[in-house]
């Protein structure tokens, strides 16, 4: 694969015109710094951008979410090994009804 690169690379220099021999130089040089087999260990870096200079602003939770929030909070207390997706239908209805 990577050799496939260089000679790609080498291919480009020679058609714009430079010496065949510095072209296959050139190219085993840039091929060699550039391509490196990744190891298993090799972990992706995420952009560092300039965003966290500038900090977001949280919207103000409203009156009916605190109220889900709380009624979960009890029913996860009731009800510890129930999967939250069925505590959450759950803590709607009994938000709505608290509210009325």
């Amino acid at each position: 694969m990577e050799q496939a690169l260089c000679d790609m690379v080498e291919g480009a220099l020679i058609a714009k015109g430079m010496d065949a021999a510095t072209a296959v130089l050139i190219a085993e040089a840039g091929c060699a710094a550039l391509v490196k087999p990744a190891g298993r260990l090799v972990r992706r870096k995420g952009k560092k951008t300039a965003t966290r200079a500038v900090k977001k602003v949280k919207r103000k939770a409203s009156a009916y979410s605190k109220e889900v929030g709380r009624q979960l909070k009890k029913l996860k207390k009731k009800h510890p090994r129930t999967p939250v997706s069925k505590l959450m239908k759950r803590a709607h209805a009994a938000a709505k009804r608290a509210r009325k």
